[in-house]
Formats: C-alpha cells, sequence, structure tokens
C-alpha cells in the first residue's frame, strides 16, 4: 500500500520509538515505553513517503506542538469510563478519604502506636477511676508544654527532612545529567576530519562499563540501610551492625574513588587521539561536578538530624499520655456533671480514652513520617519480601522517599543507547552514517538510537 507525502500526519513519538502509523491526535493510542525518539509517519512500508514527510515538516512544527499528549488522552478515557454522572465530586471525595484512611494505617500506625494506644488507654482510664477522698484526680492540665516540648520540634525537623530530600533530589539530578553529558562526549565528540578513528578499540565500551559500575556503587551506598538509629550506638547488635555496613560502604567508596579516576584517564585518552583541550577541559568539568554532587549525596546519607532530638521526642510521646491523664480525668467531670447516671459516665470515659488515643496517635503519626524521612533514599530490596527489580516491592513505606534504583536505572538506560549507523570506527560511537561523511543535506532528525545491548532487569525499573 502506498500513501501520498501530503497525506502523512508525523509527529514525535516518543513512545514508540519506531517508524510506525499513528493516529490523529485526538485519538487513544497505547503506550510503548522504548528509549529511542523517532518520526513517525502512516505509512511504515513506504520509507521515501517517510522521508518526504520529514521534509515537508522541518519547517512546520506548529502542528507538532498542537497535538494532545496519549498520556491526557490515556487519562480522560480512564475517567470517561468510570464517570458516574452528577455524582463525580461526591464518588473523588469518597475515594480520596478511603485512599487517606488506608495509607494512614499502612503507613503511619506502627508496633509503636500501637504500644502507644496502651499506655495512653491505661493511663486515662487509671485517672478515670482512682478516686481519693471521694474525688478523681482531675485537674485542666495545660497544653502549652505539648505544644512547645513535642508538637513543636516534630513539625520543624519534619519540615527540615523534607528539605534534605529535595536537596538530595537535586544533587541527584546533577549526578545523572553530568554523568550522561560525559558518556555523550566519548561516545559522540568528533574533531577534525573523522579524529575518532585513531581511538582504540572498544573506548566507549570501556567507558560505559565504567560509568555503570559506578551508578551501581553509588546505587548500593545511597541505598544500604541505615546505621545511624539510635539502636546503633546504644546496643551490641546495632554496634556489630553498624561495623559490618560501614566496612562494605567503605569498600564501595574506596571502588567509587578508583571510577573517577578512570573517567580522568579516558578524558587523557581522548587527547591523546588529538581532541582538542577547550573539549577535554569541558568534559572535565562534567566530572568535577558529578564529584561534588555525589560528596553531597554521601553528606545526605550519612549526616542526619541530632539523635538526641529523635530520642527526646520518641520519650516525651511516651510519658505524656501519663501525666496528662488528669485532664481525661477533668474532662468526664466536665461532661457528665455529678449527677450522671452510669451509662452517661461510661460515655464519657470511653470519649476521654478515645481523646487520649488519638492526640497520641497524631503525635506519634508525626514522629512516624519524620523517622520514615531521616533517610531519604529508598530502595525495594531494604524491605522484607521485596524485590529491587520489581515496581510492585509490597507493602514497602517509601511512597514519600527517593526512589534510587529507578533513578540510576533511568541513567544506565540512556548510557546503553547507541546511535544506528555509528559503526565506522572501532572505539565505537562517533558519527552516524547519516552525518559522515558530510551530507548535502542534513539527516539529524532521521538519526535513531537504541540500546546496544539487551538491559530487561534496567527496563523494568524505569518509569
Amino acid at each position: 500500500m502506498t500513501t501520498s507525502a501530503a497525506s502523512l500526519d508525523v509527529v514525535p513519538d516518543v513512545e514508540r520509538g519506531l517508524a510506525s502509523s499513528v493516529p490523529g491526535p485526538s485519538e487513544n493510542r497505547a503506550l510503548q515505553k522504548k528509549p529511542s525518539y523517532a518520526f513517525t509517519s502512516a505509512s511504515p512500508d513506504s520509507a521515501a513517503a517517510n522521508d518526504d514527510a520529514i521534509e515537508r515538516h522541518l519547517f512546520d512544527i506548529d502542528r507538532l506542538w498542537a497535538r494532545d499528549s496519549p498520556i491526557l488522552v490515556e487519562w480522560r478515557t480512564g475517567r470517561a469510563s468510570n464517570r458516574i454522572r452528577g455524582l463525580d465530586p461526591l464518588k473523588e471525595a469518597a475515594m480520596n478519604l478511603l485512599a487517606s484512611v488506608r495509607i494512614y494505617f499502612r503507613y503511619l500506625v506502627t508496633a509503636e502506636a500501637w504500644a502507644l494506644s496502651l499506655v495512653s488507654v491505661a493511663a486515662t482510664l487509671f485517672f478515670i477511676l482512682f478516686e481519693a477522698r471521694g474525688r478523681r484526680l482531675a485537674a485542666n492540665v495545660s497544653w502549652a508544654f505539648i505544644s512547645f516540648a513535642i508538637i513543636f520540634p516534630l513539625t520543624n525537623s519534619l519540615n527540615e527532612s523534607f528539605k534534605r530530600r529535595e536537596h538530595a533530589l537535586a544533587w541527584l539530578a546533577d549526578v545523572k545529567a553530568y554523568l550522561l553529558s560525559y558518556y555523550h562526549a566519548h561516545r559522540d565528540w568528533d574533531w577534525g576530519d573523522n579524529g575518532r578513528a585513531r581511538l582504540p578499540e572498544k573506548h566507549v565500551a570501556n567507558v560505559r562499563l565504567v560509568v555503570a559500575s559506578l551508578a551501581v556503587d553509588m546505587r548500593d551506598v545511597l541505598t544500604a540501610p541505615s546505621t545511624t538509629r539510635q539502636v546503633h550506638f546504644t546496643t551490641a547488635w546495632g554496634r556489630e551492625q553498624r561495623a559490618r555496613i560501614g566496612e562494605m560502604s567503605r569498600d564501595m567508596n574506596t571502588r567509587i574513588s578508583g571510577y573517577f579516576d578512570r573517567m580522568s584517564l579516558a578524558v587523557e585518552e581522548l587527547k591523546y587521539a588529538g581532541q582538542p583541550g577547550n573539549e577535554a577541559a569541558r568534559m572535565r568539568q562534567y566530572v568535577t561536578f558529578v564529584m561534588r554532587a555525589w560528596e553531597n549525596l554521601k553528606n545526605i546519607k550519612r549526616y542526619r538530624t541530632p539523635i538526641a532530638t529523635r530520642a527526646f521526642a520518641r520519650v516525651y510521646i511516651f510519658v505524656h499520655p501519663i501525666f496528662w491523664g488528669p485532664y481525661y480525668a477533668y474532662l468526664v467531670d466536665e461532661v457528665a456533671g455529678a449527677d450522671a447516671s452510669v451509662g452517661v459516665e461510661i460515655a464519657a470515659a470511653a470519649y476521654a480514652c478515645l481523646l487520649s488515643v488519638l492526640t497520641s496517635l497524631a503525635m506519634m503519626g508525626l514522629f512516624n513520617v519524620r523517622y520514615r524521612m531521616e533517610d531519604p533514599f529508598f530502595d525495594a530490596a531494604c524491605v522484607a519480601g521485596s524485590n529491587r527489580n520489581s515496581k510492585e516491592p509490597g507493602r514497602q513505606r517509601g511512597v514519600d522517599l527517593i526512589h534510587v534504583a529507578q533513578e540510576f536505572a533511568e541513567l544506565l538506560r540512556a548510557v546503553a543507547s547507541e546511535a544506528e549507523g555509528a559503526d565506522r570506527n572501532a572505539c565505537g560511537g562517533g558519527p552516524t552514517r547519516e552525518t559522515y561523511p558530510m551530507p548535502r543535506v542534513s539527516a539529524i532528525a532521521r538519526v535513531e538510537t537504541r540500546p546496544g545491548m539487551d538491559i530487561p532487569n534496567i527496563d523494568k525499573l524505569v518509569v
């Protein structure tokens, strides 16, 4: 079947990565993630027609801009299929409430929370039921101290923990961007009349291995289980685990330093082959930026908020129901009154116990969120029964943390990509057959990049 160039609709298809039939902007498409960028046409069997269409659209990018995002099309389709006419706001509110309750019980109600609930109920019942000279031990205790000693430090440290995560995300982005730029320089940069021809064989493959090994060891250091908890300083088991993991982390950091050395020497190899000094200086700058970002990531991993504040908050959260028990007894007196029936007394006591538990759980919830944000790096392999190479790590608690494995998987998938037709030199990479020797008309829009090897474990993690 043939198709004229005038009937072609050429759009960038980042989901497919190959020349294929693309529906109109308003139609839905299945998302197929591929690492390359391709122009697509309505005639996959006609290369000439596709080339004509690309040529026609070189100066017509407005149609590319006007196309609907396939993600938005998919989202609208999903909402339309589940729509209940007239009840959408109510349904959405109910779903959000249900999701909030599930997240609360899954991530914030821990064994400590259950123990704290028991302490709260026991302390409240003690002050309600115990009487001295015919009177309960009741007093209207002020909550100002609780606000000052527990709530304010918790909310402030939680804010600082989120700031640490945002800083870590920024430094991780620098590591990914500069490492990929460094690799692209080794893979693509040329000088003179194919100066890359003087490079040794498998130069690009060696650089790719160094960059990939660096990324893997960085991932392992950042996702190592935390050894700065209180138990790691105060118990024999904790100190032993801290020593073992610390020794392994030192070995990884030593290897990382060696990878930076190799990256520096790889730039010298390009200079020996005739690369201009200004380009080599830029590549060395990439290495410097990666090293600086990595040092910041290491510091965030290694140094936490003061351990004393964590211990202080945990202890005060557990003891406060005991010292504020008279307030709940006072509340029962105020609610039930002096001549209340037994049923009213029981209802008032139940209300006081419930209020005590809810107050304690609110504090423990804040503490748990802050505690989990203390180490902003998350890896599914750190969770029992989980697999690092799975997108469904079970009941993991890293929803708000940085998914380090996925971030570095994105980097490695990009590093594994190679331009088709860049096979003129034994070193690997370099100009493609569409760009060298210099063509009369540029063909950059036709260059394809695809993985140069099988990467199933990496592809599974990339979102």
